[in-house]
């Protein structure tokens, strides 16, 4: 949870709402909300947990 008040200057700078910090904090939530509900493709970026997981989310991969 993160205090309402710490990004109120941003968002609000001369009770104008600051459309350029509004975009990009939407996009940062949208990127890590995606990263929560991708499918594992095994790579660094986004691994699996496990074995069984690559398997369900990509069952034509090869072995290894």
């Amino acid at each position: 949870y993160i205090p309402r008040f710490l990004f109120q200057h941003l968002i609000y700078p001369s009770n104008h709402l600051n459309y350029t910090v509004v975009w990009a904090l939407l996009d940062t939530l949208r990127q890590e909300l995606q990263a929560l509900v991708e499918h594992p493709n095994g790579t660094k970026t986004n691994p699996a947990a496990t074995c069984k997981e690559l398997l369900l989310a990509h069952p034509s991969l090869p072995d290894g």
